[in-house]
């Protein structure tokens, strides 16, 4: 390989997640937040509310690492715990006021880092980007590889060995 051109672009992209994830946890230590925190903040703020074992599967935690992510973050008052009226043994768990101003400072910090990613890409090409990304997705998804899997199991049998920065 002469030059970063030559690369694959598995390469590319591999770099680009690294560069990326690096800047995001840069960015989020003024906040307090590991990017895996953001990410649990920001599906109860798609979803509203949750139980601890949902919000464990759709990030793709194992349950002991989430109850030490969200003992944090209801430590820093981001979110809040409630029995279930219908099932006292499930805890839900939800945004709090400050969780929800918390999401508006990661959105900006989402803006400013694509601001940098996208310097020098017109508008029409970051559109183009976004969805060939979200078809390479897809693709992916559909291929007999990942058949029949969900995002949890897939990012169990890709990730590290489960070490999160909780």
């Amino acid at each position: 390989m002469k030059n970063v051109e030559d690369a694959s672009v598995f390469i590319v992209l591999h770099q680009l997640l690294h560069l990326s994830k690096y800047q995001a946890m840069k960015r989020m230590e003024i906040l307090g937040l590991k990017p895996s925190q953001a990410g649990i903040l920001f599906i109860l703020n798609c979803e509203g509310e949750l139980s601890q074992r949902s919000l464990a599967d759709k990030i793709g935690i194992k349950p002991p690492s989430m109850t030490v992510a969200l003992r944090k973050l209801e430590e820093r008052g981001y979110i809040r715990k409630e029995q279930d009226e219908k099932d006292q043994r499930i805890v839900l768990i939800r945004l709090s006021e400050k969780g929800r101003e918390c999401i508006e400072s990661l959105k900006g910090i989402m803006s400013d880092m694509e601001e940098v990613l996208y310097q020098g890409i017109t508008p029409e090409e970051m559109m183009l980007f976004r969805r060939l990304v979200l078809e390479m997705r897809e693709n992916l998804l559909a291929s007999k590889d990942f058949k029949g899997m969900d995002f949890k199991t897939i990012i169990e049998k890709t990730g590290p060995p489960m070490r999160h920065d909780f």
